[in-house]
């Protein structure tokens, strides 16, 4: 995927769903195309809009009138007469509106959120609009909009960030001291030293960015540990604002809390409200929640004064932020994902209970993975985690699908886990499920129509991505790192750049294995080809003849006859060949999806598999891709630990 300008995208698109990852900059994005429409013909914008910008999570009670924000936004602006211009620039689409944050929307306001978005941009649709999501958090339901996801930082640009970040100090002095000693080159080149290439992978996400970038100023030196990143620029956050508290005013918050009773006091504040489904608090809940954690401590100083504590978190150090008038936040979400983890792991019950009560909750994807990384070691929550996970294999059809994706899988060849061996085989049953599906649909239009195949577009390219759009979701649910080594040896010719381009990539490449557009043409049609045609079709057998060879070769499969499939290959190319010289011959008596079937052992039992089973099926995917995550997020796990808990991952201990 090429990646764009987007600024250029954003001057393209009329309706827009910016889609990323925690801290990638879609906000900052949003920002940035109304400030350049702001500035009319000298900006980048090259519409006559006026920027609104509205953040979703404000989006709280059942009866959202959007208009009615648009006008609050111009009169606090200072507009004369709000009404009349919200309704004139509206009606004449002079405006570019801006809906940040859909992932920040509590839960059960999400299906309004989107019909009131819905309904707004359709009665004002002349209008331009940009929104932004969470990855993970977007299921859909935009329909005009064009959905893109912002690339992470590349090699450059994390560079030059790095020299304007330094470059950014408002202490002269300090400025002075970094460009003598070179302090964002130093940065720069300690962030390529072979030891710390985990961590650039993190820096090509702009808020963790900035965090390596305090965390560099500070020691001088990289955490490898994502979550270890997040403590030491959250430490910095809270020790640097009060050592300025104490030059700038005379006072400091440790008048009444110590550094680490604040961070615990912050971590309840995050937990109990990210519990409750709340991003937002009044400043009496806020007060309320801060009184209540000095009450909950003999230690607490008699000068302890909650509202006091909240206006210095507030002002000085800026983790909490008003919103609108008394409602406040924690300023970004991954703070309060990050306290959240660090109250999770003082007690064993909360691990337990993240495990049993968020596991297939997306909103808690971070704070899974955080978790695990603050954990001493995260044994315990990979544990509670497959065991919640196993339950999502209710039926006994999905029992049977993985017990026999570990029957054919079961080899001595150590060259590849078991684990990846298992995660490669299942995508090849849903890739051959759902092309059966799609199957049934074409053989009912054949039936009906004896000229079909005379319409058919038989160039295969159009089929190259068929895999993708069958199922993304199913997509979706692998990490691609599961078995991006077989993968690579499977196609030891293509180079993927990312790893969303290597998902879609084995989607491409591997569903063009399975898929059987010859059941659909007989001898006769072949005559009709031209030789370009035949060769493009005895190209694609061949690709699959070498396909499968390798697969033989890296012994993936136990008891498994992949020669079969060969065979029937090259019965086809023998066939098409035959059938262009006006030869009368029949077509192999098997279709190409029948004797993979039958290799492989898939009856059509194990195919029949209903929209609940698929859901669950798909639930427990994610799960286990969450476990995988998690692990690889940890900063310890026992290896005996993970040995019994990957025996049991897609198979269930079968």
């Amino acid at each position: 995927m090429n990646a764009q300008d987007g600024t250029q995208v954003a001057n393209d698109k009329q309706y827009l769903m910016l889609l990323g990852g925690p801290g990638i900059g879609k906000s900052t994005f949003l920002r940035k195309v109304g400030l350049e429409a702001l500035k009319g013909k000298d900006g980048d914008f090259k519409h006559e809009c006026i920027p609104v910008f509205l953040e979703l999570k404000n989006f709280r009670e059942d009866q959202i009138d959007i208009k009615a924000l648009i006008i609050k936004e111009f009169e606090t602006c200072g507009y004369p007469y709000p009404e009349h211009l919200t309704k004139a620039v509206l009606e004449s689409g002079k405006l570019v509106i801006f809906f940040d944050g859909l992932d920040e929307v509590p839960r059960a306001n999400v299906d309004n959120v989107i019909r009131k978005i819905e309904d707004f941009v359709d009665r004002y649709s002349q209008n331009r609009f940009i929104a932004s999501c969470r990855i993970a958090a977007y299921k859909g339901g935009f329909k005009r909009f064009t959905e893109v996801e912002m690339a992470d930082f590349d090699n450059t640009q994390i560079h030059t960030y790095i020299k304007n970040w330094f470059d950014s100090t408002p202490y002269q002095h300090r400025k002075q001291l970094d460009a003598e000693m070179g302090t964002a080159e130093q940065c720069w080149k300690t962030l390529n030293a072979p030891e710390h290439q985990a961590t650039k992978e993190l820096a090509r996400n702009p808020l963790l960015l900035t965090l390596l970038c305090m965390v560099y100023d500070n020691s001088q030196n990289f955490q490898r540990n994502r979550a270890s990143l997040y403590e030491d620029a959250f430490n910095i956050f809270l020790k640097e604002w009060a050592a300025e508290k104490r030059v700038n005013r005379g006072a400091s918050i440790n008048q009444y809390l110590d550094i680490a009773d604040e961070k615990r006091m912050l971590s309840e504040i995050a937990a109990e409200n990210l519990e409750a489904n709340r991003l937002f608090f009044t400043e009496d809940e806020l007060i309320a929640q801060i009184q209540d954690f000095g009450d909950g401590n003999a230690n607490t100083p008699e000068t302890f004064n909650a509202p006091k504590v909240m206006e210095t978190i507030l002002i000085d150090q800026g983790l909490f932020v008003e919103q609108i008038r008394d409602s406040y936040s924690f300023s970004h979400l991954t703070f309060q994902e990050y306290l959240t983890a660090n109250y999770i792991i003082r007690d064993t019950r909360s691990i337990k209970g993240l495990a049993k009560k968020y596991l297939s909750n997306e909103q808690w994807r971070e704070v899974f993975l955080l978790t695990s990384g603050l954990m001493h070691e995260a044994d315990d929550l990979l544990v509670a985690m497959e065991v919640e996970a196993a339950k999502f294999i209710n039926t006994d059809r999905l029992k049977l699908l993985f017990r026999w994706v570990k029957r054919v899988t079961d080899t001595v060849n150590n060259q590849y886990s078991k684990l990846t061996k298992r995660a490669f085989v299942l995508n090849q049953y849903f890739f051959l499920w759902k092309l059966s599906t799609a199957d049934e649909v074409v053989n009912r239009i054949v039936k009906y129509n004896t000229h079909f195949c005379r319409h058919l577009d038989l160039n295969l390219g159009p089929f190259s991505y068929m895999g993708f759009y069958l199922h993304r979701d199913l997509y979706l649910c692998y990490n691609t790192y599961l078995y991006r080594n077989l993968y690579q040896d499977l196609h030891p010719d293509r180079v993927l750049n990312s790893h969303r381009d290597q998902s879609l990539h084995i989607y491409a490449n591997d569903v063009n294995l399975y898929l059987d557009i010859y059941q659909y043409v007989d001898s006769y049609f072949y005559r009709l080809f031209s030789t370009s045609n035949r060769n493009q079709f005895d190209e694609d057998l061949l690709k699959r003849i070498t396909f499968v060879e390798r697969m033989k070769q890296m012994k993936i499969f136990k008891k498994v006859n992949l020669q079969r499939m060969v065979d029937r290959f090259n019965a086809q190319r023998e066939f098409i060949k035959t059938a262009s010289k006006e030869e009368i011959v029949e077509p192999p008596s098997e279709s190409i999806r029948d004797t993979w079937l039958s290799v492989l052992g898939i009856t059509n039992d194990l195919l029949a598999i209903s929209d609940e089973e698929l859901e669950s099926c798909y639930q427990y995917l994610r799960a286990v891709e969450l476990i995988i995550a998690c692990k690889e997020a940890a900063g310890r796990v026992s290896p005996k630990v993970w040995q019994k808990i990957e025996a049991k991952l897609l198979t269930l201990g079968t």
